[in-house]
C-alpha cells in the first residue's frame, strides 16, 4: 500500500468516526430535550386538576357543618377557578380580597399556592385560626387526600 492510499484510508476511518460521535450527541441531545419537556409538561396543573382539589377540600372541611356562610380569600385563586368554584350543599361561598379581609377583620378560609412535587400536589387551606397542608395523588383521573399535616392551630 503507498502512503496516499495509508493517509486517504486514515481520513476516510477518522470521517466515520466524526460521523458516529456526531449521530450520538444529536440523539442524546435530543433525548435530553424530550425528557425535560415531558417534566415540564407532568408537572403543571390544570385548573380543572385545580377545581377537583378544592372540590376535596371543601368537602373534607364543611362536610355537616353549622356554618351558612364562609368566606374565601382570592389570593391564589385565578379568576377562572373563582367563576366556576365548586359549591357546598346549604352553605354560601363569599369571596374576599386579601385586603378586604385583613381590614374589615374576617377570618377568611384561603388557599395556599398548588405545588407539583414529582406525582404529588401539595396546598394549604385554612383560615385565621387553623390550616392544615394537604398532600394529594392523581389515581386514574381522580385527585385523592394521602395525607395533611397541621400547619398553624390558633387556640383561644
Amino acid at each position: 500500500m503507498e502512503r496516499k492510499d495509508v493517509l486517504l484510508y486514515k481520513q476516510y476511518v477518522n470521517l466515520k468516526f466524526a460521523k458516529l460521535h456526531v449521530l450520538s450527541s444529536i440523539f442524546v441531545l435530543f433525548f435530553c430535550y424530550c425528557a425535560a419537556h415531558a417534566q415540564k409538561t407532568e408537572n403543571k396543573l390544570t385548573t380543572a386538576d385545580q377545581r377537583q382539589i378544592i372540590e376535596i377540600l371543601l368537602a373534607d372541611k364543611f362536610d355537616g357543618t353549622s356554618e351558612t356562610t364562609i368566606y374565601i380569600s382570592t389570593a391564589n385563586l385565578n379568576k377562572e377557578i373563582q367563576k366556576d368554584f365548586p359549591t357546598l350543599e346549604n352553605v354560601k361561598v363569599q369571596f374576599v380580597s386579601e385586603k378586604t379581609a385583613v381590614i374589615s377583620e374576617i377570618c377568611a378560609y384561603e388557599f395556599g399556592e398548588f405545588q407539583v412535587i414529582d406525582k404529588f400536589v401539595s396546598v394549604s387551606f385554612g383560615n385565621c385560626r387553623d390550616g392544615l397542608a394537604y398532600d394529594f395523588v392523581k389515581s386514574g383521573d381522580r385527585w385523592k387526600s394521602v395525607a395533611s399535616t397541621v400547619t398553624r392551630q390558633i387556640l383561644y
